[in-house]
């Protein structure tokens, strides 16, 4: 079904994909926008890191990764990150180090075998999926996540556990909030565009879903993770 949130997107341009698991239905605003692919962005981080679990280049017992004493443009990159922190720092350094060792052959297998985006790498192994050559479609992004989250890859489910360990954000009454946000500068410094993407697990279903939004300097991955919240609030879901 579709939906118009409209009043809830601030004048930014975007789409919003909802997937409810009990009912099998979609809930999308901003049709054409919901299948039209663009760069993941950050993303991307979690299936970097399933790929670096499911290989054994991140250990889940163990993920905490040393910083190397490069200067980052973000305070909090330069410190030593576990796989939790990284997610919730969107640290480029912690995640580029799996994609370096994984290498590009093996990151297109894994990217064809789950019909992730276009997969193309053609970017480069550093930077492929930020604004770059990767481009995925919020209605990929959601199915993706369903996906996963019901066991329906190739991933071992210990690897899954622990990617939703680490992206689970907050809890209340009962529902729980996963997710991950991603923002990319496009046209040089002219233009922004943001994700939030994730899930809410409730008593007895979970809802998946994809936000993305473009615009000026507002429209990154924080503006993109409020609108969720606001629809939701709204849908009474979270």
């Amino acid at each position: 079904m579709y939906g118009d949130f409209s009043d809830l997107f601030g004048g930014l341009e975007g789409s919003f994909v909802l997937y409810d698991l009990r009912e099998g239905v979609y809930t999308i605003h901003n049709r054409d926008m919901s299948v039209t692919r663009v760069s993941p962005n950050s993303t991307y981080k979690i299936f970097s890191a399933l790929i670096a679990l499911e290989m054994g280049i991140l250990d889940a017992e163990y993920t905490e990764r040393i910083w190397d004493g490069a200067l980052h443009p973000f305070e909090s990159w330069n410190q030593n990150h576990n796989l939790t922190t990284a997610m919730q720092n969107s640290v480029d350094w912690y995640f580029q180090d799996f994609d370096r060792q994984i290498g590009i052959g093996q990151l297109y297998s894994y990217l064809s075998l789950l019909s992730y985006g276009n997969r193309n790498l053609s970017g480069g192994v550093m930077d492929f999926w930020a604004e770059s050559s990767l481009r995925i479609s919020p209605v990929e992004q959601v199915r993706f996540l369903r996906d996963l989250h019901q066991g329906n890859t190739i991933f071992e489910a210990r690897h899954i556990d622990t990617i939703k360990d680490a992206l689970l954000l907050s809890e209340q009454d009962g529902a729980m909030l996963s997710g991950k946000t991603g923002t990319g500068i496009i046209n040089g410094a002219l233009g922004m565009n943001g994700w939030f993407v994730g899930f809410v697990e409730t008593d007895g279903n979970t809802f998946f879903f994809a936000t993305y939004i473009q615009g000026e300097s507002s429209a990154g991955g924080s503006a993109a993770s409020l609108i969720t919240l606001a629809i939701l609030e709204h849908k009474g879901i979270f």
